[in-house]
């Protein structure tokens, strides 16, 4: 058992290279959902009892022909979780070696004018990263968490999309039905997944 805690924690996979990303493709308030190989990122995959699953997510938006990500880590300063990095610093802190682009299915205007509004609050909020991960308490945010507080403040999520007692892992935005996934050539991949319950 411990030798292969040891190659998980020491095997390594390819991270993902960010010249090969066609940032074109990106949309404002694309989801992403990473993997990645950083320590805390296999102890979120472990306690999700999972070794393929996504560790890490957070929220894009384009500024100036850039691409930066609105997400929540322990990385941040001791006082604030949440941070605005572009493409390729979120990428090298969790050292990146998968990632998966979610979109919101048919944004309105007024969605998009709500999640706007959601975003530039959480980005000028100050709030120490959750290693409680409790979704009931807002003052400590953990990625999951910042992601669905936007989404749900612009009514594009209903509760029941998530089980709100327990931590929301990254992966379990793959299931809710008004998200679609696409992938790197921007096609829709179906998304035929039943809410968490």
């Amino acid at each position: 058992m411990v030798a292969l805690s040891l190659i998980f924690f020491l095997g390594k996979d390819e991270k993902v290279d960010i010249c090969k990303i066609d940032q074109n493709r990106i949309e404002d308030f694309d989801i992403i959902l990473s993997k990645g190989q950083s320590a805390q990122s296999k102890i979120i995959r472990l306690l999700n009892l999972s070794t393929k699953d996504y560790s890490h997510i957070g929220i894009i938006y384009k500024e100036k022909g850039k691409v930066f990500v609105l997400h929540a880590t322990p990385d941040g300063t001791k006082s604030n979780g949440i941070r605005y990095d572009d493409l390729e610093t979120f990428i090298n802190l969790s050292q990146v070696c998968d990632f998966i682009i979610l979109r919101g299915r048919n944004l309105s205007l007024e969605s998009r004018n709500k999640l706007w509004n959601e975003y530039v609050r959480y980005r000028n909020f100050s709030a120490p990263f959750d290693f409680d991960f409790d979704n009931l308490e807002n003052a400590k945010i953990y990625c999951s968490e910042l992601v669905w507080l936007i989404y749900k403040s612009a009514e594009l999520f209903e509760t029941r999309d998530f089980n709100i007692e327990k931590p929301i892992y990254p992966s379990y935005f793959l299931r809710v039905k008004n998200l679609d996934r696409i992938d790197r050539s921007n096609n829709l991949v179906n998304q035929l997944f039943s809410p968490i319950r």
